[in-house]
């Protein structure tokens, strides 16, 4: 996975380098990623027409090594400092090949004015487009809009949230090769296709079907696919045997040979009854998964209260989440030795569980980051937070969260969630972290997404799993980080060509 920066930590890794002397290297190695980004960008180079606008800080620092670069190969270059005349001038930009922005990157400390570049010429930033924040993709002031933004020694959160997903382009990273930026108190991560490891190769030479088995509650009268998507995904991507616990009495439903189901009506048993099914499943199955199709009549928080005080490793997702009265009383439910609990809403269910759960939550969630807001909700409840979109975030409960941009709009189709709950499901079978095990689990499920562009809901297990075995056989499990090129992230370090079909990223 790749570290996520925010801006002190960058502000505070300039200041390192230069304590050490080392800071006009990483200028001059920076400026190296510019002009090669920039030359690929270009294709061709002796005779075309570059502007690079540069600010006071280290961006412009940057951007001119660039300049230098693109002049020794034939480029016209002009240099245009921000805030003079030029730079608010229209004519300034015509016939431009490429305008690369050096004006502010993590630094800006005030609003932003935009120059006038029209939207025929591409544009490239330099660690961010200038007016963007690094922390939370807000706009500070107005923003540039670049084609192609290169990241510098790290990857910045801004540039992967809220507004930095339509500001920045394709992103790329360029690690400058002077050491672990790691730091001891890093929060966030981003998933890419080496993560995928922790799904592939797990079963032991002496597993049998048992030591990967899940429970499924799910479906009611006219939602049987939800069941079914659930049963069929689990099995596609490592579960050993599904049985599903299901209020669909004696109605016909296709939810796998496999799948051995159980016609049970548990919201009309009393608590009691209902903390004994349970703790019978939590005996006999690794993770449970519950939820989705089970609908929202009475009874069905006291079986999301049942499948939690079990103590079974579970996903709580769809109708279950918005059964849950509050994010108190998940806390109190929890408790603080549960294995792991995972809650998997989209936007709209998560809203309406913290509009029940009192303004000072909600208020967290619409002000600030998502990851700050995920991490504060999973310390709060004591439970991990999968939210779905573009990109998935996944808080855990020691602290960290977890990005994975792979999901994409082709995941837009009824039944997609269905499908993700029962690879959750099937990967906390398995030993792990459980919110790094869904986050690499979204990954996968994002992908899959991508490989098939449209159709059913019900073929994303059957590409997710046809994804891991290409995935072992590629040897795209080891990412070989190179300190000469940069490396373009699509969300995720995708390894597209050879995981999936038909989507080639264009690589530097």
């Amino acid at each position: 996975m790749i570290p996520i920066y925010r801006q002190r930590d960058f502000k505070a890794y300039d200041d390192s380098l230069a304590s050490l002397g080392r800071l006009e290297e990483a200028i001059s190695r920076a400026g190296y990623g510019v002009f090669a980004l920039a030359s690929e960008m270009l294709g061709r180079l002796y005779g075309k027409r570059v502007l690079v606008l540069y600010g006071p800080g280290n961006n412009g620092r940057d951007a001119l090594v660039a300049a230098k670069h693109l002049k020794s190969a034939g480029v016209v270059v002009k240099e245009v400092r921000e805030g003079s005349p030029e730079f608010y001038m229209e004519a300034t930009f015509t016939g431009a090949d490429l305008v690369i922005d050096g004006c502010f990157g993590v630094g800006l400390s005030r609003a932003f004015e935009s120059p006038p570049i029209g939207p025929d010429v591409p544009v490239l930033a330099v660690d961010l487009p200038s007016g963007l924040n690094g922390d939370n993709g807000s706009m500070v002031g107005s923003a540039m809009r670049a084609n192609s933004t290169l990241c510098l020694s790290g990857l910045k959160l801004g540039a992967l949230i809220s507004r930095g997903q339509d500001l920045c382009g394709e992103v790329y990273l360029f690690e400058l090769g002077l050491g672990d930026m790691a730091m001891p108190d890093l929060e966030e991560f981003l998933i890419e296709d080496s993560d995928l490891s922790f799904l592939t190769f797990r079963r032991k030479r002496d597993d049998h079907k048992w030591s990967h088995s899940v429970a499924v509650v799910a479906g009611s009268p006219g939602m049987s696919g939800a069941a079914h998507l659930v049963c069929s995904s689990a099995y596609w991507v490592g579960a050993g045997i599904v049985h599903l616990y299901t209020e669909l009495a004696g109605q016909v439903g296709d939810y796998g040979v496999e799948t051995v189901v159980h016609p049970v009506s548990l919201a009309h048993l009393d608590q009691a009854d209902k903390n004994v099914f349970f703790q019978g499943l939590a005996r006999r199955f690794k993770a449970l998964v519950i939820g989705p199709g089970v609908g929202l009549g009475e009874g069905v928080a006291g079986i999301v209260r049942a499948a939690i005080s079990s103590g079974v490793r579970l996903v709580i997702d769809a109708d279950a989440v918005s059964a849950i009265p509050s994010v108190e009383w998940l806390a109190e439910t929890i408790g603080s030795e549960h294995p792991g609990v995972i809650l998997t809403p989209h936007i709209g269910e998560l809203k309406k569980l913290l509009e029940r759960s009192g303004p000072a939550i909600l208020d967290s969630f619409t002000s600030g980051d998502p990851c700050t807001f995920a991490r504060e909700f999973t310390a709060r409840s004591g439970a991990a937070l999968l939210i779905k979109g573009g990109p998935t975030i996944v808080s855990s409960t020691d602290g960290k969260c977890y990005l994975t941009a792979a999901p994409s709009a082709s995941l837009a189709v009824a039944g997609s969630g269905d499908v993700l709950s029962g690879m959750i499901g099937a990967a906390l079978a398995y030993e792990g972290d459980v919110a790094l095990l869904a986050a690499v689990t979204a990954h996968l499920h994002g992908l899959a997404g991508r490989s098939m562009a449209i159709g059913p809901s019900g073929e994303l297990g059957r590409h997710a799993r046809d994804l891991l075995r290409r995935c072992e056989q590629s040897g795209v499990l080891a990412r070989k980080k190179s300190f000469a090129k940069p490396m373009r992230i699509e969300g995720n370090l995708v390894a597209g060509s050879e995981l999936i079909g038909g989507h080639s990223p264009r690589r530097v």
